[in-house]
């Protein structure tokens, strides 16, 4: 799975899950400009890891400030 096809599946997972009604794009900040707080992160994490049956690591949280960054972390968690 490539990061363009990862990209539409996080925007999915967002809309569905976290009701994100906007464009989702890789420079995006998570917080920020999704506008999630502290429950709606975790609800889009769960989500994430249900969606792509992958566990994304706690120490990784600091470092997943934008899309593109769930994104990446994503792939390297995918087979």
């Amino acid at each position: 799975m490539n990061d363009e096809a990862i990209l539409a599946a996080v925007a999915q997972v967002a809309r569905h899950h976290v009701a994100w009604h906007g464009p989702v794009y890789p420079d995006m900040r998570l917080a920020e400009d999704l506008n999630l707080d502290s429950l709606k992160l975790l609800t889009l994490a769960v989500e994430i890891e249900n969606h792509f049956r992958i566990c994304l690591d706690p120490e990784d949280d600091h470092e997943l400030e934008t899309v593109g960054d769930l994104v990446h972390a994503i792939s390297r968690k995918l087979p």
